[in-house]
């Protein structure tokens, strides 16, 4: 595999930077020299950035081509390996980001119209601003729909690429600008902590995904909207059949565990550790393979981030929580990086602060709930997955103002459709009412 050159995009011209970094893969080797865009460079594409009215036939043929078509003098096969290789996210899920991209393109103005109220005479729904800033994550693909949904909307956008996957980016960028964007509705600006925030204190609106640290300083800023760590839980509140088991490790360990849908809490009215041990025997099944190996599950990282998650997973049992698991965290493979072992914790206490923990592969803390201790108690939830007899408490779920979606039995928590919200609207955050009236209609 040959080291990709990754500079900034602006005006559709590519601006190169005398100061770059080296992105080396979890295995040690290197993948790609990323050019650090300067904060001059930044000004510049506030200033030039603009959106544009872009039919829909545009983002449709992006899709195709970012799926299917060699862009920027490389293949779609030679995109997954760079991005398995430098994140270590398994390829059948970088693999099957390219379909779901290229769908979700396709379905834009559709989901943009499924999620703002039915119309209504005299109102239009227009941006909030001309400029969006995003900073974009390297956990996943899907995300990147999120600022492609922005340029359909009418906005200029600027993204700041996720560290270790600065290749989605740039393959989304070049997709749609062969399929006909305006090249002065989009840049992408490669850099470190310090170029994000100021995009995104410096333009209209801004988009931040990340860990806790990365989005706390923005989660009451009402122009940036945070994409943070989903917290996302189950409540088990019936007896754990084989059909529900299966559910479980579904929603801890697909896509190796790194969507913040995955779950990470699960909170049962029985005791927690035969739920535990059940799930922990079952996880303890899935192979640790590197992340390139077709068959591979689970996420795999650098000898300095293992290390990191194995230190945590530790603390945490100091901390009192008990591990069910064979393992304690990522473990080594013979082409230097490591493999993150699936991680099954229980605790007694309902309340205990390591509930709502996350870490980057499948990690999940049992806990005992009863009805007294009501749906506040799951705090900040992004999912809640129920299973119950219970016929009440969805609807008494969806009702807690800290749970922001619930799916009942062994439906997925990431179930997306055109009019599903994932975190509250997307469009509804980019756009607002305002009043257009006419003494008489114009004759179109």
């Amino acid at each position: 595999m040959t080291t990709a050159n990754l500079q900034p995009l602006l005006g559709g011209d590519t601006v190169a930077c005398d100061e770059t970094v080296d992105l080396a893969g979890v295995d040690g080797a290197p993948v790609a020299r990323v050019g650090v865009s300067p904060t001059l460079l930044l000004r510049l594409a506030l200033r030039r950035t603009r959106g544009a009215a872009v039919p829909a036939a545009v983002f449709e043929r992006a899709g195709a081509l970012f799926a299917e078509a060699g862009l920027a003098g490389e293949t779609p096969e030679e995109y997954r390996r760079r991005v398995v290789a430098a994140t270590g996210l398994p390829d059948r899920f970088v693999r099957a980001g390219l379909g779901s991209v290229r769908d979700g393109l396709a379905r834009l103005a559709e989901s943009n119209a499924l999620q703002l109220p039915a119309p209504a005479p005299g109102v239009r729904f227009v941006p909030r601003g001309r400029t969006l800033g995003v900073v974009a994550p390297s956990n996943h693909v899907d995300p990147h729909l999120t600022w492609a949904r922005a340029l359909a909307l009418g906005y200029g956008v600027i993204v700041r690429p996720g560290t270790r996957d600065p290749f989605t980016a740039f393959r989304l960028a070049s997709a749609l600008l062969a399929a006909g964007l305006p090249p002065t509705a989009l840049a992408v600006l490669p850099g470190g902590h310090d170029l994000g925030e100021r995009l995104l204190d410096q333009a209209d609106l801004g988009i931040v995904y990340g860990g806790p640290t990365a989005v706390a300083r923005w989660t009451d800023r009402p122009r940036v909207l945070t994409r943070g760590p989903g917290r996302s839980a189950v409540l088990l509140d019936r007896p754990l059949t084989p059909e529900v088991l299966e559910a479980l490790v579904r929603s801890v360990a697909a896509d190796g565990g790194v969507r913040c849908t995955n779950t990470s809490v699960i909170r049962t009215g029985g005791d927690p550790a035969p739920v535990a041990d059940a799930l922990a025997a079952r996880l303890d099944t899935v192979p640790g393979l590197p992340a390139a190996h077709p068959d591979a599950e689970l996420p795999c990282f650098t000898a300095e981030q293992s290390a990191g998650l194995r230190r945590t997973v530790a603390e945490l049992e100091r901390d009192g929580l008990r591990r069910h698991s064979a393992g304690d965290g990522p473990v080594p493979l013979p082409d230097g990086s490591f493999v993150a072992r699936p991680v099954v914790l229980s605790t007694d206490d309902p309340r205990h602060p390591a509930l709502g923990t996350e870490l980057p592969f499948p990690f999940v803390v049992v806990a005992p709930w009863s009805p007294a201790d009501g749906f506040a108690s799951f705090g900040r939830t992004l999912v809640l997955s129920i299973h119950s007899e219970d016929a009440d408490l969805p609807l008494a779920a969806l009702a807690e103002p800290g749970i922001r979606r619930v799916v009942v039995g062994g439906a997925a928590p990431w179930t997306s459709g055109p009019q599903l919200p994932h975190d509250g609207s997307l469009t509804g955050f980019l756009t607002e009412p305002k009043a257009l009236l006419w003494d008489k209609e114009p004759v179109e």
